[in-house]
């Protein structure tokens, strides 16, 4: 039985709560079951592909992916775009970002661009994982 099946909430602003609505998509928010029933779910799915720390990092429904070089990333990402999406999963590329950080001297291809389904994932100078900023 799906314990989210026919799900519906509302919002609670200032001026009032709205009309409730369904939950179609996405965590069901406020449950405090969501992010530990998805982190079971996405670990037992993603284990073969999954590496050790740091090289792998996961948080309820955010992953961090930390790799030498681009092209491995490129290739890591497009591992965990295949392996979630049979399943029904998918990477959101709106919400993906790279940090690149050259802590090791490896002498990286510049023109590389990180990718998912061939669109350019967004470079950025920091990164908030946790309520750190890197």
């Amino acid at each position: 039985m799906d314990m989210y099946a026919m799900s519906a909430t509302s919002v609670r602003a200032p001026v009032g709560d709205t009309d409730f609505f369904p939950v179609e998509v996405g965590l069901h928010q406020g449950s405090s079951l969501s992010p530990f029933l998805f982190a079971v779910v996405l670990d037992e799915l993603s284990k073969l592909i999954q590496e050790t720390l740091p090289w792998c990092m996961m948080f309820a429904d955010d992953i961090v992916l930390v790799a030498e070089r681009k092209l491995d990333l490129n290739m890591r990402l497009e591992e965990w775009q295949t392996t979630l999406g049979r399943k029904g999963l998918r990477i959101s590329r709106s919400k993906t970002e790279y940090l690149h950080c050259d802590f090791g001297g490896v002498n990286d291809i510049k023109d590389i661009q990180i990718t998912i389904e061939g669109k350019v994932v967004p470079q950025v100078t920091k990164f908030k994982y946790l309520g750190s900023f890197i």
